[in-house]
């Protein structure tokens, strides 16, 4: 009878701890599957800053550190900070060099996978600027093209290129005409964000002095049919075009 007691309480003890080692709550997966971020911070995430494109590029992420830059109406500038898990997702901090009269600092609040977020950009030294509020969604992970356009090459013109960059910059350089047979001797680059919506590109072009703003819009333009299309270059409203560089 002693024995048959032991075995009772023994078997008791036993289900008593297995209870207690039990699966953690949901709350915790979400924890675990944040918990080493690195890897799904990296890409391209962009959002409307203001009325216009902005993209912020991550090309580190380790350590609870981040770094890379971003591109806004054709001003590109490094940023560096660092990233913490908080709740369910991930907080990111990055800083703007600030020797220039438009940095700032972001914080941003990302979702689990890094693919959302919202968040705040506050002007340094600059007391005529204010704080901007907007919403980011990565749209390249690291070795992705993510948005299916064969970009950063130049494309090639009359007396003139231009480049869209998967960073969401452009880049345009030419020789600006002074009359019909002539064209200026200095070379003039200008700077600028692009989107694609379809087979358009429309691109914000940053001020260049008096001289007249670029096209800002350009229709991707393609031969061939089917299978056998290919890209060969895009083509403004006024006839301008470009075609696909080596």
């Amino acid at each position: 009878m002693k024995y048959l007691i032991q075995v009772c309480i023994s078997a008791a003890l036993f289900c008593a701890c297995k209870s207690s080692t039990s699966s953690p709550p949901a709350s915790d997966s979400i924890a675990v599957a944040i918990s080493k971020p690195d890897d799904g911070l990296t890409g391209l995430y962009t959002g409307d800053f203001d009325g216009k494109k902005i993209y912020i590029t991550i090309n580190y992420a380790r350590n609870n550190h981040l770094a890379g830059y971003n591109v806004h109406l054709g001003l590109r500038r490094n940023v560096s900070g660092s990233y913490k898990i908080a709740g369910d997702g991930i907080d990111v901090t990055l800083n703007e060099p600030g020797d220039h009269p438009f940095d700032g600092k972001f914080t941003i609040h990302l979702d689990a996978a890094g693919d959302k977020g919202t968040g705040k950009w506050v002007p340094l030294n600059n007391a005529k600027l204010s704080t901007k509020e907007f919403s980011l969604t990565k749209v390249i992970r690291t070795g992705d093209k993510g948005n299916n356009f064969e970009a950063d090459y130049p494309m090639g013109g009359d007396n003139r290129d231009i480049t869209f960059k998967n960073d969401g910059s452009a880049v345009l350089n030419y020789y600006p005409q002074i009359n019909d047979s002539t064209r200026a001797g200095q070379m003039v680059t200008v700077r600028g964000t692009w989107e694609r919506k379809g087979d358009s590109l429309y691109v914000t072009w940053e001020k260049k002095g008096d001289l007249p703003e670029p096209a800002t819009l350009y229709t991707i333009t393609y031969e061939g049919e089917g299978e056998n299309r290919w890209l060969s270059g895009v083509e403004t409203a006024d006839s301008i075009r470009y075609w696909v560089g080596p």
